[in-house]
């Protein structure tokens, strides 16, 4: 209960959706895109700095809660051919985002059970290899080997237990923004 109240003290809530709000502030629907992407507006890339505040936002709210995305422009920017085209925009650029990091999830598991095999084979052989080597050559190589085994180790944990979570954290963010409603109000 203290940790919501410190969210809804820091982010509108909307009791009513049970939703956080990240309020972005425009003075026109061209500030969410990216200027030098020459694509046309409903698949031009978002901004960099837009992205980075509504992902930084999303990153404080936990992800077990709701969020949705109000913009704020002045009334007479008001036009409805320019939400469509950013609201698809914005569905394009976070849904390429979410096709991304599940390439990056699957390439990490292949980099994972490589690291995995490539350590059980080092190490394997290291340790078959014979020890008592008077040639100083083979006796750096036989070390060589065995610590390369110990390193693919390593990378598999580390993998395993970090780059995971963190690579997974992130297509959890970006699938919430994606999911988010984006709300337009004009003052």
């Amino acid at each position: 209960m203290r940790k919501k109240r410190y969210f809804q003290n820091h982010y509108n809530y909307d009791k009513s959706n049970n939703t956080y709000l990240i309020k972005v502030s425009l003075d026109d629907y061209d500030d969410i895109y990216d200027d030098w992407d020459p694509s046309p507006f409903k698949k031009r890339d978002i901004e960099d700095e837009f992205n980075d505040f509504i992902v930084n936002s999303s990153e404080d709210i936990p992800l077990n809660f709701n969020i949705q995305i109000v913009l704020h422009l002045p009334e007479y920017r008001k036009d409805v051919k320019k939400e469509v085209a950013l609201l698809s925009a914005y569905k394009n650029y976070y849904s390429y985002a979410i096709e991304r990091l599940t390439k990056n999830k699957l390439n990490l598991h292949k980099k994972t059970l490589s690291y995995l095999f490539l350590s059980i084979l080092f190490l394997s052989m290291g340790y078959l290899f014979i020890k008592d080597i008077q040639n100083v050559f083979l006796n750096i190589l036989h070390e060589g080997i065995y610590i390369g085994g110990w390193v693919f180790l390593w990378e598999f944990f580390t993998n395993i237990f970090i780059t995971t979570r963190e690579v997974q954290t992130e297509y959890n963010i970006y699938k919430r923004l994606y999911q988010s409603e984006v709300k337009f109000i004009y003052k």
